[in-house]
């Protein structure tokens, strides 16, 4: 008798988000027709300080955006061309949760074992504007006592890094 696992994490095939990118792509285009429009009816913004310091922040918000989409892309091609990669069935033996907020961000640390393997599934998400970032969707495992799950990681010494989470169904359900 074999046991169908659902998939609830799958590194390689994490989607990533279009709404930061084209806030990025049209805050440029708004800018300049905002200083056309500006110079056009001969506003004092056109000149003054207004229009450097929103090229300013456009300029240090446009960077984070492209490596934070370098970053999910790059750790998506990483889990899809693992190779040295180990699994580990069995029950949950220790499941621990922390959130703990660090200003704008919430950070998220999940603790669990499977026969007798350590792992740490970590990620840190903005708490208010998280719109502003690209970020991987974001999935709480499902940690519930004694549950059966089937671990697929990456193994580097120390790091473990997790590539698949699969939790079996309870007995008697479908």
């Amino acid at each position: 008798m074999t046991s169908q696992y659902k998939t609830v994490l799958d590194a390689g095939n994490a989607s990533i988000p279009l709404g930061p990118l084209v806030v990025v792509l049209a805050i440029p285009v708004l800018l300049l027709a905002f200083a056309h429009v500006a110079r056009a009816r001969a506003w004092r913004s056109s000149k003054g300080k207004l229009q450097g310091a929103l090229w300013l922040l456009y300029l240090s918000y446009a960077p984070m955006v492209l490596y934070q989409y370098w970053t999910l892309w790059h750790g998506r091609a990483e889990a899809r061309a693992a190779t040295r990669m180990s699994i580990e069935a069995g029950p949950l033996d220790t499941a621990a949760t922390d959130r703990e907020p660090e200003g704008l961000f919430l950070e998220t640390k999940q603790r669990f074992a499977v026969n007798g393997v350590d792992f740490e599934y970590r990620h840190v998400s903005l708490r208010y504007l998280d719109f502003l970032l690209p970020q991987a969707d974001l999935v709480t495992l499902p940690l519930a006592e004694d549950a059966q799950v089937r671990v697929t990681y990456r193994d580097d010494g120390t790091d473990k890094q997790l590539l698949r989470f699969e939790v079996a169904p309870k007995a008697g359900t479908r």
